[in-house]
């Protein structure tokens, strides 16, 4: 469905009922125009899902094909628009739920065999499709639907609107800056190609490993000691990769990278926060895209490895004590987990920041004072890239009014094992 003036179609189809009368065709466009009205327009979608369930058989798969032609178009614009295909099912979650994901999942299946993805694709792009189980040998798009209608028992009204909401949500996706380069593209040498990222796949897994004991441990000595050598491992690469990039004659604004980041609700704001507080206090840079809850993140690959790895393992540290503090009605409000989160994100970037610091000067009395101008260098290119690629920000401001869940969210940010941090930089560690 092509783009169309949507207050204007609302406020026709709110005067008249055309569109009841309308025939297949004409009906299925005017569910996908209610669909992208969001909440405003699901009372109508509704309506149009039941006209479509009371369809003849003939008449219904006319418009199945019809509606498998514009989802397979809707995806093909999406992709060659910068989207990626976890991105496009992260969106499609919040617009339609756990059922229009599969319907999404179908259709990248469907894309991954006429683009051949699995040949073709960056390897991050094949890396999303293998984590969302995408199977390529599922036939078309219309087919895939077919049996989705079948089998996922759901009434064929229920079946349609759901339908409708994934259309309506996959029609009217923005541009997004290109990460990976898009299907029309790709070429047999394209699959290796993508971000640079800048720490072996054997060191993440090390962190990763380390990481992931330190947050499921129940005693605080083994998290810490876990915390402590995965701080060390991601502080030593990051410094020695800023002594490397020294020699290197590129521009080091050409080293600046952006990666997206999918933040969920609830919450999604106060998630951000903290997203935005470990960026800044290790050189990145925060963008948020409100609209699709998508964050991206500006900086060197080594910085945005340890921004990634950090803020996840904070994130789970920040559910789980939620959890454990949420023992009475008043913890479990609303209110009160909005303002411990925000908290929680405030002090995390208090510690952070004085962990950066000292960090610095530890790193300075081992390398010297050349090091401080290296990094600040670093800091003004990632700066400088941020504001070329991004004229036209706006600042962001939270607040929360619940001071229980303010003071809870800072005591738990207190007891937070900063992972993947820049601390413990000393002579002996750096030298073994």
């Amino acid at each position: 469905m092509s783009r169309i003036d949507l207050d204007s179609f609302f406020k026709y189809t709110r005067a008249t009922s055309a569109w009841q009368d309308a025939d297949p065709s004409e009906l299925l466009d005017s569910g996908i125009g209610f669909a992208q009205l969001g909440s405003a327009g699901k009372d109508r979608v509704r309506l149009v899902a039941e006209r479509l369930a009371a369809l003849d058989a003939q008449q219904s798969r006319s418009v199945h094909d019809c509606a498998a032609r514009t989802l397979d178009d809707a995806l093909d614009t999406a992709f060659e628009n910068g989207w990626q295909p976890t991105e496009l099912v992260h969106v499609t979650l919040q617009c339609a739920g756990g059922d229009g994901i599969v319907v999404i999942v179908e259709a990248i299946g469907a894309h991954t065999a006429r683009s051949s993805a699995e040949r073709l694709a960056p390897d991050s792009w094949r890396d999303q499709l293998s984590e969302l189980r995408v199977d390529s040998a599922g036939g078309t798009t219309a087919e895939r639907l077919q049996r989705w209608r079948s089998y996922n028992r759901r009434s064929s009204a229920q079946s349609w609107y759901t339908l409708l909401l994934v259309l309506g949500c996959s029609t009217w996706l923005l541009p997004l800056e290109k990460l990976l380069p898009p299907p029309a593209r790709w070429t047999s040498q394209s699959a290796a190609t993508g971000p640079r990222r800048a720490t072996d796949s054997k060191m993440l897994g090390r962190i990763r490993g380390l990481l992931a004991k330190a947050e499921s441990t129940q005693f605080p000595a083994e998290a810490e000691a876990l915390s402590a050598k995965a701080q060390d491992l991601m502080t030593r690469y990051a410094i020695d990769s800023a002594l490397l990039d020294v020699g290197n004659p590129r521009s080091l604004i050409d080293d600046v990278v952006t990666r997206r980041i999918m933040v969920s609700n609830p919450y999604s704001k106060a998630k951000l926060l903290l997203l935005h507080c470990v960026c800044h206090a290790n050189g990145a840079r925060t963008l948020w895209k409100k609209k699709y809850l998508l964050a991206s993140i500006i900086g060197m690959p080594v910085d945005l490895d340890l921004c990634e790895l950090l803020y996840t393992s904070l994130l789970v540290q920040a559910t789980r004590a939620l959890d454990e503090v949420a023992d009475s009605p008043a913890a479990r409000t609303r209110s009160f987990r909005n303002a411990f989160l925000i908290a929680y994100a405030h002090r995390i970037g208090e510690r952070l920041t004085e962990a950066r610091d000292r960090a610095t000067a530890a790193a300075t009395r081992q390398h010297g004072s050349a090091l401080v101008p290296i990094m600040a260098e670093r800091t003004d290119a990632v700066d400088r890239a941020f504001a070329a690629r991004h004229p036209t920000t706006r600042t962001i401001r939270f607040s929360s009014d619940n001071t229980a869940g303010s003071h809870a969210g800072r005591a738990a940010a207190e007891r937070a094992d900063l992972t993947g941090g820049r601390e413990r930089i000393d002579k002996s560690d750096l030298a073994s």
